[in-house]
């Protein structure tokens, strides 16, 4: 009996912690585009569902704090002209008057990778968080199929 309840609960943590792990994935008719864990230990991760672009963030396992879904067409991207040092990717999200812009950079020279998102809103960054380089970054922003800014 003791045995029985005791394998009922190893269960039921294991599926506690494999819903932890699906905020990181995108929906099965999707494709990750961005997926990166901050120095906060919270995740930032843009799906492209075809018609739309999905932005999240929040604490993994969790609901996320912000969940954004916009139109494809509204949604435009930097890509790397081929010039200088350093090598830029990024998508920028609106929600209202912020933007979401989600970016990755490589120093050519350094060889030094870093990846984020700035928060801006009428002009001014608001914010600035940084993924946690030792953790797994998920970067397909290059070549993405969306308007340029």
């Amino acid at each position: 009996m003791k045995k029985e309840i005791y394998m009922k609960k190893i269960l039921i943590a294991l599926l506690i912690l494999s819903t932890q792990q699906t905020f990181a994935a995108c929906q099965s008719n999707s494709k990750t585009v961005f997926s990166c864990t901050t120095n906060n230990n919270k995740v930032v991760q843009v799906c492209d569902a075809g018609k739309t672009i999905q932005y999240s963030f929040g604490k993994s396992g969790q609901t996320p704090e912000l969940a954004v879904s916009v139109a494809r067409d509204r949604v435009t991207t930097y890509q790397w002209e081929g010039i200088g040092r350093y090598e830029n990717y990024a998508i920028n999200i609106p929600n209202g008057k912020t933007i979401y812009r989600v970016n990755s950079s490589i120093d050519k020279n350094a060889q030094e990778y870093a990846a984020g998102v700035e928060v801006n809103s009428n002009d001014r960054t608001l914010a600035t968080v940084q993924c946690n380089m030792q953790k797994k970054v998920i970067d397909n922003l290059e070549g993405i199929k969306l308007r340029r800014e």
